[in-house]
């Protein structure tokens, strides 16, 4: 485990992981990670453009049938 710290940057903050670290994990300079809220913390992981476009669409199947799902629900 390693211990990072949160710093001031600009009008931002940011973190600096361990050179291992970001090896290990494959991690690229510039490369967008996902934040995770966790009840006791944070998780970050590798952005899944692939994923995030299938819960958009699920999302909007999910607005779109809304009445027809609720009708279902009542069943």
């Amino acid at each position: 485990m390693s211990v990072v710290t949160v710093r001031k940057q600009g009008n931002s903050v940011g973190i600096t992981f361990p050179a291992e670290t970001r090896i290990r994990m494959g991690f690229e300079v510039g490369q967008d990670l996902t934040l995770v809220e966790l009840a006791d913390g944070v998780k970050l992981v590798k952005r899944n453009l692939k994923l995030e476009r299938q819960l958009e669409l699920a999302h909007e199947v999910l607005r779109e049938q809304a009445d027809a799902l609720q009708e279902l629900a009542k069943r």
